[in-house]
């Protein structure tokens, strides 16, 4: 998939020329305003999530570049890379930052002082362009996250060999990495050598697959009985957490998918094309989830514009009451399909064990 950026090419080119951190952050400050103007032209969420992501890769180079300019150039060749939604290119106006530090050797005392300073500059020069600081801590400015391409190839064996909960959770988001800023050589020597022990090992596959249905959709018993459900969307007390209850699965499904059948793709549409195009997953079941995905994200991003619309804060719930009669319907059938893939991945990958 193809990113359509034209009408946003001057914006980037504006950022990439930024002369001080104030204009960028002047610059990153229309983001929301921007999303409401796309949703308004009829754009979806995968158009919206590319479209953004682009905005964060220049915000990102200009701000590595200006912390350059007042440290000196780098003392090694590295890599900065991005994970989660911006590694997959699926961000929204309302997003964090992910991201890493990939070092082509060991670094002395004075190369880690460098690297340390760089990576706290940009990354709180980003918090303050709207890509709020990880409250999970995985940042390039946390030490952990600033390391030599042997170091991550460890750090990946590890996880992968030793799948505890924690590990898995790493493990998945830093599958996203993509590269920002830097040597791309760096993350594809590492990629390499990743691919092929994830792709070869069971129980790491069975950790993948519990993840991805930890979180299902919700269930409606008008859905189940064949019926419309308009009246239990309205009914329901509380807003729809959409991220976590049906984009991320979607995302890890096809994530689990990929990477079973070592396919190279990160974008979440382009996995679920991959995995089609090389069977990892049938034609009919991979075009529901595709479909789902474009229905679930293009719901959230239209949820987003209303409130931004409204001076409201954007996030990923949705009430029931916003939606049509329509709308409410394809969304069960969506989440429908969501349930069926994530108990066929259970039957696959775990052996059937109860999901």
């Amino acid at each position: 998939m193809h990113i359509q950026a034209t009408s946003i090419e001057p914006l980037l080119t504006r950022i990439l020329q930024a002369p001080d951190r104030a204009a960028l952050r002047t610059l990153a400050m229309g983001v929301p305003r921007y999303q409401v103007q796309w949703v308004d032209a009829g754009a979806t969420g995968d158009q919206v999530g590319w479209r953004i992501a682009s905005i964060s890769d220049a915000l990102t180079r200009r701000a590595i570049e200006l912390a350059e300019s007042e440290l000196g150039p780098p003392p090694m060749a590295f890599a900065w890379v991005a994970c989660g939604s911006q590694g997959r290119c699926e961000q929204t106006a309302h997003t964090d930052q992910d991201n890493a530090l990939i070092l082509s050797q060991s670094p002395g005392a004075t190369a880690r002082d460098y690297f340390l300073q760089l990576a706290r500059r940009v990354t709180r020069d980003l918090d303050h362009c709207g890509l709020h600081l990880c409250t999970g801590g995985v940042m390039a400015c946390n030490t952990d996250w600033q390391q030599p391409v042997a170091v991550w190839q460890d750090y990946f064996l590890d996880w992968i060999r030793t799948p505890a909960l924690k590990s898995v959770m790493l493990a998945q988001n830093f599958l996203d990495l993509r590269t920002i800023h830097g040597e791309p050589a760096l993350l594809q020597s590492l990629r390499g050598r990743v691919v092929v022990e994830a792709r070869n090992s069971t129980w790491f596959l069975s950790a993948l697959a519990r993840e991805a249905l930890k979180d299902s959709p919700p269930r409606s018993p008008l859905w189940r009985l064949g019926l419309r459900c308009p009246a239990w969307w309205t009914s329901r007390a509380t807003p729809l957490n959409l991220k976590r209850r049906g984009i991320l699965p979607i995302v890890s499904l096809a994530r689990l998918l990929t990477v079973a059948h070592g396919l190279p793709a990160l974008h979440t549409r382009s996995r679920l094309e991959a995995a089609i195009e090389g069977c990892a997953i049938s034609a009919v079941a991979g075009q529901e989830l595709i479909q789902a995905w474009e229905l679930i994200t293009t719901l959230r991003v239209r949820q987003q514009a209303r409130f931004i619309c409204a001076g409201r804060p954007p996030d990923n719930l949705i009430d029931g009451n916003t939606l049509s009669a329509d709308e409410r319907k394809r969304l069960c059938h969506a989440f429908a399909q969501v349930r069926f893939m994530q108990r066929s991945s259970g039957r696959h990958y775990l052996g059937g064990l109860p999901i």
